[in-house]
């Protein structure tokens, strides 16, 4: 063997030596995954309602055209455009002086007339006139009475007072102008009343026959009027904040637009419900039931439907299928798939599988505020 081949040799095998020893290293082990952690919660447990949701539009509880019902002209204007004023607040004052003088002179005829009548029925007592002076006395002593009561009456006529409490309109005639006289009147501003205030709504037939199905009898429906909680939000409100009752609702369907209106009253002290408004209506029914709520939030859906996860007794994550009910605000009713005793995953679950073994910090779901 040349020098040359017996270096070759040893070669080859020192390489495959090395390789040998390689080979033979323990295989590398797969590294331990973490449990997930994942924040866990017991169902709320509350008495909650039933309820639908509508569309509505706020107004008045009265509107009044405030009307002049005398001529003359308009002298004085006692109030701000806009401005809310007390019943029988002084707003508007017509030309007086005629109204003033017509009261004195038809108050001098009256007295006059008291003292020809009084002076006839003594003299019909001695036999001093006939009774047919007597009753011509007594006539024009009644017709001076109407008559300085109607002057009374059109003096009054001169001052326009508020009805109610109410939210004024701007004022349609300005000082100066002359206001003739007309069966209708001369339209001067508009008054509402807005405490208490209405909220106009219809409820669909659909919805109507859902309703009147599920509540008793037609007289436990009747029975509702002037009972039934409704809520209302404005625009940006959260919730529904201001609270009233149901006081009205129509004996037909309007046959154009398939729908029941409806009406409830809601007081209205801090003036925050105007007329025209759109609003949000929530409407109460049925008794009271005792339902499981969860975060609305923690409810996943795939084509199986709907599911949470909640953790078992081993700190394994397992899908539950569940069943919606109705929401309340943050929460929802689950009808079916949970029990009060069972643990939700309500953070944390979107990396969560089936069996996963998982690290549970507990919370408390805060219930729903009505």
């Amino acid at each position: 063997m040349t020098r040359k081949l017996h270096a070759a040799v040893l070669g080859c095998g020192a390489m495959l030596a090395c390789l040998f020893l390689v080979g033979c290293k323990p295989p590398a082990q797969a590294p331990v995954t973490a449990p997930a952690k994942v924040t866990v919660a017991k169902p709320v447990q509350q008495s909650v309602r039933s309820y639908e949701v509508f569309d509505g539009n706020v107004s008045a509880l009265l509107s009044v055209d405030l009307v002049a019902r005398v001529p003359g002209y308009l002298t004085k204007i006692e109030f701000a455009d806009g401005a809310y004023v007390k019943k029988d607040q002084l707003l508007f004052v017509i030309e007086q002086d005629q109204y003033i003088q017509q009261v004195n002179l038809t108050k001098a005829v009256f007295a006059e007339a008291k003292i020809e009548i009084d002076r006839q029925k003594a003299l019909l007592k001695d036999n001093a006139t006939s009774q047919a002076s007597v009753d011509k006395a007594n006539s024009a002593y009644l017709q001076a009475e109407a008559n300085f009561k109607l002057a009374q009456l059109n003096l009054g006529y001169t001052e326009v007072r508020a009805p109610f409490d109410g939210l004024m309109g701007r004022h349609l005639i300005d000082i100066g102008n002359y206001l003739g006289s007309s069966p209708q009147g001369v339209k001067l501003a508009t008054i509402q009343k807005i405490n208490p205030i209405y909220v106009y709504f219809s409820i669909n037939e659909r919805d109507l026959l859902k309703f009147t199905s599920s509540v008793g009898t037609a007289d436990q429906r009747k029975s509702m009027i002037n009972k039934l909680p409704v809520s209302v939000a404005l625009q940006g409100e959260q919730g529904y904040p201001h609270s009233g009752v149901l006081d009205f609702a129509a004996n037909l369907l309007n046959t154009s637009t398939g729908s029941l209106q409806l009406r409830a009253e809601l007081p209205n002290t801090q003036v925050k419900l105007l007329p025209g408004l759109y609003a949000k209506v929530k409407a109460d029914y049925g008794d009271p039931r005792d339902a499981i709520l969860i975060p609305n939030a923690t409810i996943q859906t795939d084509q199986q439907g709907d599911y949470v996860f909640v953790v078992d007794e081993a700190n394994k994550a397992q899908r539950r299928n569940v069943k919606r009910g109705q929401r309340f605000s943050h929460l929802i009713e689950v009808t079916s798939g949970l029990t009060a005793g069972d643990t939700i995953i309500v953070n944390g679950f979107i990396n969560v599988k089936p069996g996963q073994v998982v690290s549970a910090e507990t919370t408390t779901l805060q219930p729903h505020s009505r």
